[in-house]
């Protein structure tokens, strides 16, 4: 696969500042319709909770990452899967 076609996960990496003044990356996908942030659990999550997505009005809702690296490897691991149902 060229490096072109990698597909983005870029659009469920959403930057904002903690209440200690740090930037922080939340990983979700926003759903207009909703409102809302959306964001899958993984599989150890899901099966804890009994849920299958969490839900934020804010990215600061859903916790976050300190290295945006990090909240884009996350996003591949979390979103990787839908975008292949294709």
């Amino acid at each position: 696969m060229s490096r072109n076609r990698r597909a983005d996960y870029t659009r469920y990496v959403h930057e904002y500042i903690d209440k200690q003044g740090r930037t922080r990356y939340a990983v979700a996908e926003w759903v207009e319709e909703a409102g809302q942030y959306q964001a899958p659990l993984d599989k150890r999550t899901a099966e804890l909770t009994g849920a299958h997505t969490e839900f934020a009005r804010k990215p600061e809702g859903l916790g976050g990452y300190l290295s945006r690296k990090k909240a884009l490897r996350r996003a591949r691991y979390l979103f990787g899967e839908m975008d292949n149902d294709d």
